[in-house]
């Protein structure tokens, strides 16, 4: 199976630079039909009669029935497809006169169009059904991405090219050979997947069975009515937009192959990312969403001019590759969904090819027919120069617009609203997720993997979800971890869930990880959970808990965890709990973790505290950055807060105002001298000038940190005391 939908990958490729090289519309096919002399409205004519190679397919698929190996069929049959389309290279000289040279052209391109579309019901029906439904808009993306990234590269290569030789025979030959290599070999790829049984055609199957079968499933009908009206609406522009580059706007090859690159590296992009979208809500709202900006695509064509086309064609070509990748997805993943399984496959496939070609035919038609009769015709419209080729652009834009109404009436099980859809995108970096859900697929080593899993949660996209918590089964336990990490900081109530789960699972060993990540999103569904959290027999997971708990909080988090402070003493939890309900601003929590000191050697550990008290007291995280600081640094800043304080003790009666300036030169004094050993009891001191009228709980923050001095067991007494201070003057004035 594995080898089988790898040579699909490349087979797609490999026709993918095929198609860059011989479609009608194509940049190289229109320049070769404008150097035999063919004019736009030819062209578009080819066009048309080409898209009637479709018609051919219900005839296909009672052909198939008649062969015994269906396998050989496809494969001899897209050999004679590539070898006579490419034979358009005799066309010059075959003929000389125009109308002759159109003649031949149409006729030798059609007709390798009829054996591609002889083939294509077998074909389709050969891949959907190897194709696993679980992986197949992932599949489908990616192999989209494989031509893309051919086209891309197979398009510049042959512009720039064509601009070498001046576009000359001569390129359009070595050109077209290279067309018939790449074609061929894509059919002996394909001569290498085994073709399924159960897709076989059962003998005897009439041919209005196979025509009407198909109109008689609704859901089938409705989608193929949408689809129809919308590429009839699209396909009558399609061959105008290479000849208005190449003659309208005097595009070169290799400029036109630059913009087709901007284009296939935004449907590579785009592929992927809308094949997870699609996955994930469905197809539905994504056509319901792109559909719109592909009505305004054709108005901004319009635009374009002599001077402008170089700064709009490169965001035209942004917009399209995200827009058309999107649709193509979307449409492909809807048909292989809806079309149902078993022998009659080929049949629906067969007529979804009928009806595309017929209407095919009639837009490309449609708009031969309107370039031919507005030829010539000029205009203005809001100072905007018109010709044929733009009126064709207006109206296949407002006709765009009808297939947005007919969408309502297409099911789709999984679709979700459109709305949702647009919520869920627009938050976080949907392309962020995109690209590192791309790494995360095709990475091999473990680290490569963790990083792309963590940096898909900090996308914050709600879409990534879903991929982390398939991550968080990986072998690797730092895949494991970093996806845990990677669901906190999706931000993502979607992600609450899984968390829960794996929080409550015994036997898992990211348990610690799973309660942090429930703090990072702070909602109240993890609250539960982290509450029986606090009891679990692995600290870590008590440690993690707590300080999610502290991230979360909320008065009933406040009580449980000064409950867990006031019960027995715990070395190992008892920083965290107090560092947890200092960033609650508990104030509760300022004596126990003062006195707590004694219970500790170390000096961080201590300095923790100190700096949890001090941020209880509302200081925030003043005690650490000043302690970061060196020597001097320190001493001036720490001077500036004590001129703050002198200020602000202006507005006290004369008496104690003189006391407590007294008190603070000499506070300055130790600072000056580094005394600092003094600066406690006089930070006291000053604290009780102002009794009365300070609140309680800092003067007695103070209190016990002296007691604490005096014991010989505190830590950096100038900091503490002369932030606890500031503190306590804030308050009061």
């Amino acid at each position: 199976m594995a080898r089988s939908l790898r040579r699909f990958l490349y087979n797609g490729a490999l026709w993918g630079a095929y198609g860059q090289l011989v479609t009608v519309t194509g940049p190289i096919f229109t320049g070769y039909a404008l150097w035999m002399g063919l004019k736009e409205s030819d062209i578009a004519a080819l066009a048309s009669v080409v898209a009637l190679g479709g018609l051919i397919q219900p005839f296909s698929f009672m052909l198939a029935s008649r062969l015994r190996d269906q396998k050989a069929f496809v494969v001899r049959v897209g050999f004679l497809e590539i070898s006579l389309v490419v034979s358009v290279l005799l066309v010059p000289f075959l003929a000389s006169s125009t109308g002759a040279r159109l003649a031949l052209t149409s006729g030798l391109v059609l007709a390798g169009t009829f054996m591609g579309h002889l083939v294509s019901p077998l074909y389709n029906s050969w891949f959907s059904t190897l194709l696993p439904e679980e992986i197949r808009a992932r599949f489908l993306s990616k192999r989209m991405i494989l031509v893309s990234l051919s086209t891309m590269s197979v398009g510049y290569i042959s512009g720039r090219y064509l601009d070498i030789v001046h576009g000359g025979y001569l390129g359009f030959l070595m050109l077209f050979i290279f067309a018939w290599t790449v074609g061929v070999g894509g059919y002996v790829l394909l001569a290498k997947v085994p073709f399924p049984q159960d897709i076989r055609v059962e003998r005897g199957t009439s041919l209005g069975r196979v025509v009407l079968l198909p109109f008689r499933h609704q859901e089938f009908r409705r989608l193929l009515s949408f689809y129809l009206v919308w590429a009839f609406a699209a396909l009558m522009a399609n061959p105008f937009y290479n000849v208005f580059m190449i003659r309208d706007l005097r595009i070169k090859y290799a400029t036109i192959g630059i913009f087709n690159i901007i284009y296939t590296a935004m449907m590579v992009l785009g592929y992927r990312f809308w094949g997870n979208i699609v996955e994930r809500f469905g197809s539905k709202p994504v056509l319901q969403v792109l559909m719109v900006p592909r009505v305004v695509l054709s108005l901004i064509w319009v635009m374009l001019t002599l001077g402008n086309a170089h700064i709009l064609l490169p965001v035209i070509m942004v917009v399209s590759g995200l827009t058309f990748s999107g649709l193509t997805v979307a449409v492909n993943t809807l048909l292989f969904g809806t079309v149902p399984e078993g022998g009659e496959r080929s049949a629906f496939f067969a007529s979804w090819a009928f009806s595309n070609g017929l209407v095919s035919s009639a837009a490309s038609g449609f708009g031969a027919l309107l370039a031919h009769l507005l030829s010539g015709y000029e205009a203005s419209l809001g100072g905007v120069a018109l010709n044929n080729i733009k009126i064709i652009f207006i109206i296949s834009s407002f006709l765009l617009g009808v297939p947005i109404y007919l969408l309502r009436r297409v099911s789709d099980v999984k679709a979700k609203p459109a709305s949702y859809l647009l919520g869920q995108v627009l938050r976080g970096n949907p392309f962020a997720f995109a690209y590192n859900a791309f790494l995360f697929s095709r990475a091999r080593e473990v680290r490569q993997r963790a990083r792309a899993a963590r940096a898909m949660g900090r996308s914050k996209s709600p879409m990534a979800v879903e991929r982390l918590v398939q991550a968080m089964n990986d072998v690797s336990p730092e895949v494991r971890v970093q996806a845990v990490k990677g669901l906190g900081e999706t931000g993502s109530e979607e992600a609450v869930e899984p968390l829960v789960q794996e929080l409550s699972d015994e036997e898992s060993d990211v348990r610690a990880e799973a309660a942090e990540a429930l703090g990072k999103l702070r909602h109240p569904k993890g609250i539960d959970a982290l509450f029986k959290a606090l009891d679990s027999e692995d600290i870590r997971v008590q440690i993690s808990a707590i300080r999610a708990l502290g991230d979360v909080g909320g008065d009933e988090v406040k009580e449980r965890l000064y409950g867990k402070l006031l019960g027995p003493f715990n070395r190992l939890l008892f920083p965290t709990v107090v560092e947890a309900l200092s960033r609650l601003k508990d104030l509760r929590v300022v004596v126990p973790a003062l006195e707590g000191i004694r219970s500790y050697r170390s000096p961080v550990i201590r300095l923790q505290l100190l700096n949890a008290v001090c941020r209880a007291l509302g200081a925030g995280d003043r005690f650490y950055r000043l302690l970061s600081l060196n020597r001097l640094e320190l001493a001036e800043r720490l001077y500036d807060i004590l001129g703050d304080m002198r200020k602000q003790l202006r507005n006290l009666p004369p008496e104690p105002r003189a006391a407590v300036s007294g008190i603070l030169r000499e506070l300055e004094a130790a600072l000056e001298e580094e005394r600092y050993e003094d600066m406690p009891e006089l930070a006291l001191e000053l604290a009780e000038e102002l009794k009365g009228e300070t609140f309680e709980v800092g003067l007695e923050a103070l209190r016990t940190f002296c007691q604490l001095h005096r014991e010989g067991r505190s830590e950096r007494p100038e900091i503490f005391s002369v932030v606890c201070l500031e503190r306590l003057i804030e308050e009061t004035f």
